[in-house]
């Protein structure tokens, strides 16, 4: 997280000064051998849950991990939130989304800590208003704690949802040379503006690197086509058209055909044909017609 952050932090779970002193206080008077004590309690309830065999396969990882856990809390007493503290928690975060460990069980883990801290501070002999205060102090930075490890899971989550669908983009762009001069792309599923600009600047590149003549975009196994998806496909055939490279669009169903009519969309000068065999004769056509040249003349330099 932001520098900043802790502050924030502290702002937004009602987190005061005295709430901070108050925990200190408490710390004091647990010590840390009374902390690391709840610690391996808590350890002793862990292994009954199913998913402890899963996550801990070894004893030298769950040593270091209670090893960890017992850092966390006795820092958590010291009444100290600053950037390094709320780090620590993202740390922590990262690490279980690293290890896929079920939500269910880190909320889980969490209550159990905080029912045998609270005990703990109970069993202190507080006057009633210190009492009060101390477990409401307690309440409040558990819950932020909770928070900033859970929200970094699930940011991670989506890091790596996100890398996955930019995978998985690379690979339902595939732009290919079926021919000296000739590209194809296949297009499957869904057709969006962030994969436009994806098969954009494939293409082009592409159209660059091979110096293809003829680029044929089949759009049979596009899911849906409106306005929008239709003015997509314009826009890259002009631009295909801009780098000296003629576009022919196949897969035009009747429906698409209908809808197109229906849109108004401006096809231009973009050629299109109802399947993949009939758009690829006429791409070997237009190579050919390029090859040969005028009637009588030489065949035409390529590149």
């Amino acid at each position: 997280m932001e520098a900043g952050t802790s502050q924030k932090l502290l702002d937004r779970f009602d987190i005061s000064t005295n709430d901070l002193s108050a925990l200190k206080e408490c710390g004091h008077m647990l010590g840390e051998a009374t902390i690391e004590r709840v610690v391996d309690q808590f350890y002793e309830w862990l292994p009954q849950q199913p998913e402890f065999s899963l996550f801990f396969n070894s004893k030298e990882l769950l040593e270091h991990v209670k090893k960890q856990q017992k850092v966390y809390w006795v820092d958590f007493f010291k009444g100290v939130v600053d950037q390094r503290y709320i780090d620590y928690r993202v740390h922590i975060g990262e690490v279980h989304a690293r290890r896929d460990l079920p939500g269910e069980i880190y909320f889980a883990g969490m209550l159990q800590f905080n029912l045998l801290f609270l005990a703990q501070i109970r069993g202190l002999g507080l006057a009633p208003e210190r009492l009060l205060a101390a477990t409401l102090a307690y309440i409040k930075l558990a819950i932020m704690d909770t928070f900033v490890v859970s929200d970094q899971i699930a940011q991670f989550s989506k890091m790596r949802i996100a890398e996955s669908s930019k995978a998985m983009l690379a690979m339902s762009t595939p732009v290919t040379s079926i021919w000296e001069g000739v590209l194809l792309l296949p297009l499957v599923g869904i057709v969006d503006s962030q994969r436009t600009k994806d098969i954009m600047e494939k293409v082009l590149s592409r159209i660059a690197e091979s110096r293809a003549r003829v680029f044929v975009m089949d759009i049979s196994g596009v899911v849906t086509v409106d306005t929008a998806v239709a003015d997509h496909f314009i826009r890259i055939t002009k631009a295909t058209r801009l780098m000296g490279c003629e576009s022919i669009i196949s897969g035009i169903s009747p429906s698409v055909a209908q809808t197109l009519v229906e849109l108004g969309t401006n096809v231009g000068e973009v050629r299109t044909t109802a399947t993949l065999a009939g758009a690829l004769q006429l791409a070997l056509a237009a190579i050919k017609s390029v090859d040969s040249g005028p009637s009588g003349a030489p065949p035409r330099e390529r590149g």
